[in-house]
């Protein structure tokens, strides 16, 4: 039931549990969110702010505020939602900003979303720490992609963070997740924006004072009398303890309140591929002797990627209504049908935010797309962009593309689209917007493509999005929320620059959101075992088990699995079936590797049902023996360890350091433990 509160009763601060977070009581910020204009400053604009309405609503998970904010100056009035979540703690906002006043609005900026000044103890030291972004493909150890890096801010310092600075995809350079902690007093918290485009974070230390800015960035535009425009969602978390203590709460928030699961199916499905696998001219003949095979070794999706329409990849792009009669002869539902009596979910490709000039859907329908011919392809490295952006801040071509993939995905009973997005958006806002309008075409096309995505996902609700955008450039929440896996990066060769990625990802993120894919032999340049080694021994274990911090995808031509393959890899989907509910509860990484010579792994606890698992790699490392420090079990309590090879126990006790031998170079240890009845 709604509530409405006096306007003095009201503040940003007072949504959050109390706590003795320094930080948190640090905080000084009324609204929690800015504005930036020729007429104000960011600095000055929230001293004349008044809250003129203000009602709240409790919900399932904790309570809704609905505020309304008017400034005397602007006369800007934003109506802002905050979403307070009681078991996190976090609060989420978002709104919408209009210009009420008669003049125009010039040089608007932002919106700046969430925007808090913290008054800090002197002695205080806060280090930041964020994950580099997923574009890099590179295969030295230890990659740049993913990687998590850590800062320390002295007593007049800052350190900011920037997304789609370049090309407009949100996770080009960064990830949009910050952490700040305190190492002495273990008090911190977590920021992150939600949203598919250009943002920056800015988090500057002025002795006691410090500001965080989270906000959409690169705009400066004219807001006429009337006009409004919305602002993304941005969110804030407290936490006591160190990083990992961090990174899991926020884990858990998006676990429970962000992650939207397909009704009756796995959260984290065993899915086919063939993209990266199959030589260029494979046909439906292909597929179906790959689908055969992955039906039997335990795969639950089977997906067509790219390729599949006239004009291939990417010249293609936008043929969609084309199919290749080259490789489907009979028609698409030939393959379809052949899944679906195998007991698999069918599912596709499409990059449909793009179309090349000389398409179909270009040619059908040019009113729905803007052009970048005068600006330069720095993506594909050409003089001039040859392909078009669709215009999805228009409401009209939003909904006739809709209905388009509405009608696609149930004419082929698609459960599964992988939702990809190849090239840069920015020159396009650039070569359709005036000096004066800079960045609205950018509010209007994220906007726009997460309308797009809601209401695709309220239309087919059976449907698996994975987002995809050129592997890694698109891994913030505002795409993530509206996606049920991602794909983290185009390196699906280097095993142990894929272990580190998926690491990385799972610092922010819950293990559904990183997907890579398993290939060992199918590419003979990039073999590290010989035919006749492979056939006398199968896969070393090292090659699918560092996929299993994440949904498992398989590439892997099946011409190489003989019975005895078969049965290794039916075995192995089984036991990561068994434990893949776990990848959504809390990570530690138990190593800290610089080197092919150190070790490397992971733990998986839950802490509800006190259970877990970890993996370790031997990697290159000399030595046989190591020990890891496991994190989450209770000092003192038993638990029963399960070797998840030999099935063997032995008793682990909370608290204590866990020995483990590995014979093998590359060889692998994998243990589930419970505690003990």
């Amino acid at each position: 039931m709604a509530k409405s509160k006096q306007s003095s009763d009201f503040t940003y601060p007072s949504l959050f549990p109390r706590s003795s977070n320094a930080f948190q009581r640090g905080m000084q910020s009324r609204a929690g969110f800015s504005w930036e204009s020729a007429n104000v400053g960011f600095t000055q604009f929230p001293d004349g702010l008044k809250l003129v309405a203000c009602k709240e609503r409790q919900t399932d998970y904790g309570r809704t505020v609905q505020a309304r904010w008017e400034h005397s100056g602007t006369k800007v009035r934003a109506d802002v939602r905050y979403e307070v979540f009681d078991d996190t703690g976090v609060v989420e906002i978002d709104g919408r900003l209009t210009n009420r006043g008669r003049k125009k609005l010039r040089n608007v900026r932002g919106p700046l979303v969430l925007a808090v000044d913290f008054r800090i103890p002197v002695a205080s030291r806060p280090h930041v720490s964020w994950v580099n972004s997923g574009g890099s493909v590179e295969s030295c150890f230890p990659p740049t992609a993913y990687t998590v890096k850590e800062v320390e801010l002295g007593w007049e310092s800052g350190k900011t963070l920037f997304g789609g600075r370049y090309g407009g995809r949100s996770t080009e350079s960064e990830l949009p997740f910050a952490f700040v902690i305190d190492p002495e007093t273990r008090d911190g918290f977590f920021c992150y924006i939600e949203w598919p485009c250009r943002w920056i974070t800015m988090i500057n230390r002025a002795g006691s004072n410090m500001l965080l800015l989270p906000h959409v960035a690169y705009t400066d535009f004219e807001l006429g009398p009337g006009e409004s425009f919305d602002m993304p969602k941005a969110s804030l978390g407290f936490f006591n303890g160190d990083i990992h203590d961090g990174s899991n709460l926020l884990r858990r928030h998006i676990t429970r309140h962000v992650v939207q699961p397909v009704p009756d199916a796995p959260l984290l499905p065993v899915t086919y591929n063939h993209y990266y696998g199959l030589p260029s001219d494979w046909t439906v003949e292909t597929l179906k002797k790959e689908a055969k095979a992955y039906a039997e070794i335990g795969a639950e999706y089977f997906v067509v990627d790219a390729e599949w329409f006239a004009g291939g990849f990417r010249d293609g792009v936008g043929n969609w209504e084309r199919l290749d009669k080259r490789r489907f002869p009979n028609g698409f539902d030939e393959i379809v049908e052949y899944v679906e009596a195998l007991g698999m979910k069918f599912g596709s490709w499409l990059e449909i935010e793009f179309a090349m000039e000389g398409s179909h859907w270009v040619k059908k329908h040019p009113d729905w797309f803007h052009q970048a011919t005068n600006r330069p392809n720095l993506v594909y490295g050409r003089a001039r962009h040859n392909d078009r952006l669709l215009r999805l801040e228009d409401p009209d071509v939003r909904r006739q593309v809709c209905d388009f993939m509405v009608g696609w995905v149930e004419r082929y009973r698609l459960e599964w689209l992988r939702w990809d997005f190849n090239n840069a958006p920015a020159p396009f806002w650039e070569a359709n917007e005036s000096e004066k309008d800079s960045g609205k075409l950018q509010l209007g096309y994220g906007h726009g493509v997460m309308a797009l995505a809601d209401e695709l996902r309220e239309r087919c609700p059976q449907l698996h999005i994975e987002a995809c955008a050129g592997g890694g450039y698109r891994m913030d929440l505002g795409t993530l929320r509206r996606a049920n896996s991602a794909w983290i990066n185009d390196n699906s060769l280097s095993t142990e620059a894929i272990r580190w990625f998926k690491k990385g990802v799972n610092h922010v993120l819950p293990g559904c959101y990183a997907n890579s894919a398993f290939l060992w032999m199918s590419h003979p340049a990039r073999r590290q075992q010989t035919l006749a080694s492979f056939k006398r021994e199968g896969y070393p274990s090292f090659v699918m088990r560092s996929q299993m911090a994440g949904t498992l995808l398989l590439s892997e031509q099946s011409q190489y699995f003989s019975a005895k393959v078969k049965d290794a890899l039916r075995a192995e989907i089984e036991r990561y079936k068994s434990i893949r509910h776990l990848l959504m509860k809390d990570f530690y990484p138990l190593f800290t590797p610089t080197t092919l010579a150190d070790y490397d792994g992971w733990q998986f606890h839950d802490p509800e049902t006190d259970e877990g698992f970890l993996l370790v790699f031997r990697v290159e490392s000399p030595a046989s023996k190591t020990k890891a420090e496991l994190r989450g079990l209770k000092p003192g309590k038993s638990y029963r360890l399960t070797d998840m090879d030999s099935g063997r126990t032995r008793k682990l006790e909370g608290g204590k350091t866990l020995s483990i031998t590995i014979n093998d170079i590359q060889g692998t240890a994998w243990y589930r433990y419970e505690r003990s009845k």
